[in-house]
């Protein structure tokens, strides 16, 4: 029975946890709850030292509760990283790790405003209401476990008794279902929605949720030809064999031929068009059809239907859909209020560790977009980033270093916007038709217009020449909408600037490539900065080598859902490049040990995705030249020039 518990210990915890956070809406307290519960747990007050942030009042710092303290955080961030594994995603060691730590304390904020609000208006519970709710909660929980006889006398043997299994729980989980209960008080006091607030949501929203909601329950026999649908329609209405039986005997559809050509429910975009028309029109318990579409004739019966012929509907005939409606409402009320009630009540966060706090200002400005704001928060860290001498600081922390990558980043996507833009205006300036230009915008977009409908009539010669027409016009408008927008600029200073957005460019480079170089010896295994340092230098091997890998092993995961082929038909491109790249570090001039692990890549890469002796021969002796006591490799040689000659032969004979 241990081994049983031990087995599926995992997911025993997820099932506790899911029927215990029923009804958490958009974030995640189940990490704080236990944070929290050690806090409260403790006598003393918590030392502010222990704290990562605090809430602001209209700029005053809140007294404790309203911290954030280290452990909740914590806590918080394992949560997030078990959401990642369930769904195998890999959590960067160098980009990831401080988002992970800030969104925690995102979430973490919006709890204690909520709490705040509870606080101020007297919706917390009290300890003998909460442990009234709680109870009972355990006792609804306990009856859905116990729904499942075998399930639950194994939760039995495992916790040897009801009451344990209460105890687990309550020690566990009564923190987390203490704040839920004030997130619902809260939310049912700010959020209530009422019957005029539904009724026009659904009023204004009719058509999408009619496409959202509808449903069709119904069955169908499948066949080729209509004769055949027809006959076999008019024995069913003649009663000389049931639906069922007649879809077991005659219908194509195997997946459900053997249980009465059942469906079950299906909304709409679920069918193909014609088959949804019908079904969607048919009245229930009548015989439709025969219905052609792709797949054959169909004949239909629907079962049951959920149709809104208008709004009042949802509301009155189905109450189970408006309730999910209104749910969603409440919510999205919700979600606003928070929003509001932290502006109105001037409540804000204070970041106590300067990594946190120097990630908010770059998360400011990556929405901002502000130049200046960016160059001058890149030129505050770049004292402490670099040293005086203008090499990497030896105290520079890794974080500091992942944000002043996303910082120059963001300073590097508006130089790279404009120099294009300088460049392609000082490009057409000498090329575009001078006679061309002299034609309004709309006159140039009307001339576009009529070559393209003209291309499409004719071939050869013919439409080579309109299409360098079309181009010249194409130009002269590209030209027109960038001097307009460049209007600020003379023809001077775009060429003054292009060389001088140029050289800045090149110094952002030199910099960002010092601090990818010390995080890329320090993390290999961060994804995200061997792609930040491929763009910056392509053509250092040992980037260039590990950025190919990570690609290759990314492609390779493809191959459990598409075949080898296949994944050349879609992903063609990116693995030559990925080919391109790996021949490019094996025989290339660095170090032996880097050529050879992209020799062994390139093995690897040839035997999974376009298996070629003649190519795998080549490699391998490579390998030879480079370490001639490369283990097995004499071996391997000669089983593939084994491999060569049997294609060869095979070729030759199939000729």
């Amino acid at each position: 029975m241990r081994d049983w518990f031990v087995k599926w210990e995992k997911v025993i915890v997820i099932i506790i946890v899911v029927l215990f956070t029923a009804g958490i809406v958009w974030w995640s307290v189940a990490a704080y709850m236990g944070a929290s519960k050690q806090n409260a747990a403790a006598n003393a007050k918590p030392s502010k030292d222990n704290a990562v942030a605090v809430l602001t009042k209209d700029g005053t710092e809140l007294d404790y509760p309203y911290w954030i303290m280290n452990n909740e955080v914590s806590d918080e961030v394992s949560q997030m990283r078990q959401q990642y594994a369930a769904y195998g995603q890999k959590i960067d060691p160098v980009f990831d790790e401080l988002a992970l730590n800030y969104n925690a304390v995102k979430q973490l904020f919006d709890i204690k405003v909520i709490e705040y609000y509870a606080d101020q208006n007297g919706l917390t519970p009290s300890d003998k209401e909460l442990e009234k709710a709680f109870n009972k909660y355990i006792d609804d929980q306990i009856a859905k476990l116990k729904e499942n006889e075998d399930t639950w006398k194994k939760y039995l043997d495992y916790y040897k008794s009801e009451d344990n299994l209460r105890n687990l729980i309550k020690s566990n989980y009564k923190n987390m279902y203490r704040i839920q209960l004030i997130i619902d008080k809260v939310k049912d006091h700010v959020s209530a929605v009422s019957k005029d607030e539904g009724l026009k949501y659904l009023k204004d929203n009719f058509d999408d949720l009619k496409k959202k909601y509808e449903e069709v329950k119904a069955q169908h026999i499948l066949v080729s030809d209509e004769a055949t649908a027809l006959k076999i329609k008019k024995m069913i209405e003649d009663k000389e064999i049931t639906f069922e039986d007649a879809a077991a005997k005659y219908s194509k559809d195997t997946s459900n031929a053997t249980s009465g050509g059942e469906l079950g429910w299906f909304k709409h975009g679920a069918m193909v068009k014609e088959f949804e028309d019908a079904s969607f029109n048919a009245t229930v318990g009548d015989l439709v059809g025969p219905v052609k579409t792709n797949y054959g004739y169909h004949i239909i019966r629907v079962q049951d239907k959920k149709i809104f012929n208008k709004p009042e509907d949802i509301m009155d005939k189905y109450p189970e859909i408006y309730s999910e409606i209104e749910k969603t409402l409440k919510n999205d009320k919700f979600i606003e209020w928070l929003k509001n009630y932290k502006e109105s009540e001037k409540l804000a966060l204070s970041y106590l560790e300067e990594d946190l706090k120097l990630y908010d200002e770059y998360t400011k400005l990556s929405q901002d977009k502000d130049e200046n704001k960016i160059k001058e928060f890149i030129s505050e860290m770049e004292n402490y980033v670099f040293d005086d001498k203008g090499e990497l600081a030896i105290n520079v922390s890794v974080n500091e270093m992942a944000i002043y990558v996303y910082a120059t980043g963001l300073l590097k996507d508006i130089y790279e916007t404009r120099l294009d833009k300088f460049t392609k205006y000082l490009t057409l300036k000498d090329s575009v038709d001078p006679e061309i230009i002299k034609l309004s915008h709309d006159e140039i977009t009307k001339k576009i217009e009529e070559l393209t409908a003209k291309m499409k009539n004719v071939s050869g010669e013919e439409y080579t020449k309109l299409l360098k027409e079309r181009f010249k016009y194409e130009d002269a408008k590209d030209f027109l909408e960038l001097k307009a927008e460049l209007k600020d600029y003379t023809d001077e200073e775009i060429a003054n600037g292009k060389v001088e957005l140029q050289k800045e460019l090149d110094n952002l480079k030199a910099k960002r490539i010092k601090v990818l170089d010390e995080l890329f010896a320090e993390y290999p295994s961060s994804t995200k900065t061997v792609d930040f340092y491929y763009k910056e230098e392509p053509q250092n091997p040992e980037v260039a080598l590990k950025y190919s890998e990570n690609k290759f092993n990314m492609y390779k995961q493809y191959l459990q859902y598409i075949d080898a082929n296949s994944m050349f038909q879609y992903f063609g491109q990116q693995l030559r490049e990925i080919s391109f790249n790996l021949n490019r570090v094996a025989f290339s001039k660095a170090s032996t040990d880097t050529r050879l692990e992209a020799l062994e890549t390139l093995l690897d890469f040839t035997d999974t995705f376009s298996p070629d002796p003649f190519t795998k021969l080549g490699y391998l002796e490579e390998i030879k030249k480079l370490d001639p006591k490369y283990p097995g490799i004499d071996k391997m040689i000669e089983e593939t020039e084994k491999e060569y000659e049997a294609t060869k032969n095979a070729t030759s004979t199939n000729k």
